[in-house]
């Protein structure tokens, strides 16, 4: 039987509001048995970042290796993921609102059980003559199959709006960096030249355990016909601010498809858009992972690649995305104009220009 190529692990949870005896977020790290005690430390600075500028009193819990990799490959997260559904999710986003951001981020979603979405690649397209197994060609999926009804998201972000305890000994992924680059582990004072930056690409790897992530790479993997549109559940909180000219067009309230077309970050379905683009997959799209920012524009935290001797930042669309998504940003996002450092490359190794 056929299976849906997805990367990350998944576990089931049910809304479960839950007291937090944190203070704000805390981010609890299970290193690997000898880790670098450099790596160690480079791991606590970029949690450090991330703990000044998210404001939940959650506690979240990282398993950490510092090991050989794949070739190419600077570091890798797996994140623990559950699924519920979209009412129970955008119910939980719009209680959990609080600033500018928030309330037109959850004003603008569909108050409908199911979304519509734009995507291609399915077992089923309407699109008349192109209307094969597998087309390329976008369609609005509005049959309310169980991809409509559900969101899937990271473990931490689901502690982040309140749909699973603010405290537990539940595992939020892991985070594993290669020991085959050379790292520059302070760049306080810049990074080494032939050097990449510890604390930058480990402030990356948190930002996708924290819920920078997209479903578009489970269809980009998969976009063969083989699966129906009902498989797709993989819709994540940061989709739901994805969209197109396009997509708004046909009346979808998301651009879930995999294809080369921008698809743009805004918080009202792209009657306004930032001018921050999202990456659009590495088979099909613009090959890069759909779960960061487009490359090489500088954007921040979740660009998907990084040069040597390039010192990182964290910036203020970065926190704009995760406080729409469920954290709560300090100070707001549209009070700041760049915060902190912290920005990394995933897969790439090539030099900065």
């Amino acid at each position: 039987m056929k299976k849906i190529k997805h990367l990350l692990s998944v576990v089931p949870f049910a809304m479960a509001l839950a007291a937090s005896s944190a203070q704000a977020l805390v981010i609890n790290f299970n290193p690997a048995a000898g880790i670098d005690p450099r790596a160690l430390a480079g791991f606590q600075a970029a949690a450090n970042r991330w703990q000044a500028v998210l404001h939940d009193d959650v506690q979240v819990n990282l398993n950490i290796a510092f090991s050989a990799l794949a070739p190419g490959v600077l570091g890798s997260t797996g994140s623990t993921r559950g699924t519920i559904s979209y009412d129970g999710f955008r119910n939980a986003l719009t209680a959990d609102a609080w600033g500018a951001d928030d309330q037109i981020a959850t004003s603008n979603l569909s108050q409908s059980s199911c979304l519509n979405v734009y995507l291609n690649g399915t077992g089923v397209n309407p699109n008349g003559a192109a209307g094969t197994a597998g087309s390329a060609i976008p369609f609005v999926d509005s049959n309310c199959n169980a991809n409509n009804r559900t969101i899937r998201l990271t473990y931490a972000n689901a502690r982040a709006v309140g749909l699973a305890p603010a405290v537990d000994n539940v595992s939020d992924g892991s985070v594993s960096f290669s020991s085959l680059f050379t790292w520059d582990f302070d760049p306080t004072n810049g990074v080494d030249a032939n050097a990449f930056d510890f604390i930058g690409v480990a402030t990356h790897e948190i930002g996708h355990a924290l819920g920078f992530v997209s479903g578009v790479d489970t269809l980009d993997a998969n976009r063969n016909g083989n699966f129906s549109d009902a498989a797709f559940t993989f819709i994540a909180p940061a989709d739901l601010f994805r969209c197109s000219p396009q997509s708004r067009a046909a009346g979808a309230d998301i651009d879930w498809a995999a294809d080369r077309r921008t698809k743009f970050f805004s918080l009202d379905n792209c009657a306004t858009t930032t001018s921050a683009n999202f990456s659009t997959g590495r088979t099909f799209g613009d090959g890069q992972q759909a779960s960061h920012w487009k490359d090489n524009q500088n954007l921040g935290i979740l660009d998907p690649t990084a040069g040597r001797g390039e010192v990182l930042n964290i910036t203020a669309l970065d926190l704009r995305l995760y406080d729409v998504i469920g954290w709560n940003t300090v100070p707001e996002p549209t009070s700041i104009a760049l915060v902190l450092f912290g920005l990394a490359g995933l897969a790439s190794t090539r030099r900065k220009k």
